[in-house]
């Protein structure tokens, strides 16, 4: 299970930048199940599992007028998120709030931090 913390958090809907966050966290993990033969006591090998991408945003800030003419309920649906890790960037592709739905004051910035589950990641 790795972990990977970063900051400069850039929010993607598109391919168009509609936020930023100061700070995100991913947690990838992948369900490592040991494989065991018939009569063994020790595991013959490690076999991967289902990858679950989890993380959060905090202190986020979300132009809401671009999201008032994408959705026309005003939620945020799916969007992609790119922040740096020392040297790195981290892309999560096809992000999702785990609460259904983002409230958006008028001023556009999210007052606490939102947990999101990804389809897919890369580091680069």
């Amino acid at each position: 299970m790795a972990v990977y913390k970063g900051w400069n958090a850039k929010i993607y809907k598109d391919g168009v930048q509609i936020g930023l966050a100061d700070s995100a966290s991913v947690e990838i993990a992948t369900n490592l199940e040991a494989y065991y033969e018939i009569g063994s006591r020790v595991p013959t090998d490690l076999v991967e599992g289902n990858q679950e991408v989890t993380g959060s945003i905090s202190k986020a800030w979300i132009d809401k007028n671009y999201l008032s003419l994408v959705t026309t309920t005003g939620t945020l649906q799916e969007f992609d998120l790119c922040f740096e890790v020392g040297s790195l960037k981290l892309y999560c592709y096809n992000c999702k709030f785990e609460r259904g739905a983002v409230d958006i004051p008028q001023d556009g910035f999210l007052k606490e931090d939102y947990d999101f589950r990804a389809k897919k990641v890369a580091i680069v």
